[in-house]
């Protein structure tokens, strides 16, 4: 798999470009077949979780007291980190790593249903503020004869309903998840598993994402 682009935040406008170059037909006869990354490719993950942590803190404020969001989410950021990085490892499951995330920031033994309740602001406006980052619409129409499989480790339920609600799935061919190959990125099954689905080797397919 050839990768034209990584994945993250701080590389938005190289993906932007690439984006921009393939509405302007510089890229579309290279591009195929093509698998995409989710959040932060095609979906403003960034800013979806900005809004949802901030609608978080808000519904928690009295409990948390008057310590400003930046420390705030550099302990959520951090808890974060660590439980996903569990979660990618395959020792928890997507549901738990969320669980231990609202007890650790809160340092607070909460029973399941105490964390779910906890969460759901955060979920709520996650995802209400779901949507595609620009240039990708234009990106969708430019390259629409040409295959797509989306990629993502995130949780298949949350990210399938992500996809449908922007209006991606009417794009795509199919989306892997860890669910559907058994392993997250950047392991190679996804890779493959999405390159199957296209019918194509692997090495014929472009990565964005």
């Amino acid at each position: 798999v050839r990768v034209l682009v990584q994945s993250g935040h701080q590389a938005s406008t190289d993906r932007q470009e690439m984006l921009a170059h393939a509405c302007q037909g510089k890229l579309e006869k290279k591009m195929r077949p093509i698998l995409l990354d989710l959040d932060d490719t095609l979906v403003d993950d960034h800013s979806s979780t900005k809004i949802a942590f901030e609608a978080f803190v808000a519904a928690h404020r009295d409990r948390l007291g008057n310590h400003p969001v930046s420390s705030l989410l550099d302990r959520w950021r951090t808890t974060l980190r660590r439980f996903w990085f569990q979660y990618e490892q395959g020792t928890i499951s997507f549901l738990e790593q969320r669980r231990l995330r609202v007890r650790a920031f809160f340092a607070d033994d909460l029973t399941d249903a105490q964390a779910d309740d906890a969460f759901v602001p955060y979920l709520r406006a996650y995802e209400s503020s779901w949507k595609l980052l620009p240039g990708v619409s234009d990106f969708l129409a430019r390259t629409e004869h040409i295959p797509k499989v989306i990629l993502t480790n995130g949780d298949r339920e949350q990210q399938l309903n992500k996809a449908r609600n922007t209006g991606l799935l009417g794009h795509v061919v199919s989306v892997v998840t860890p669910a559907d190959c058994g392993n997250w990125k950047p392991k190679p099954d996804m890779f493959i598993a999405g390159a199957r689905i296209l019918g194509v080797p692997p090495q014929s397919c472009i990565m964005v994402g």
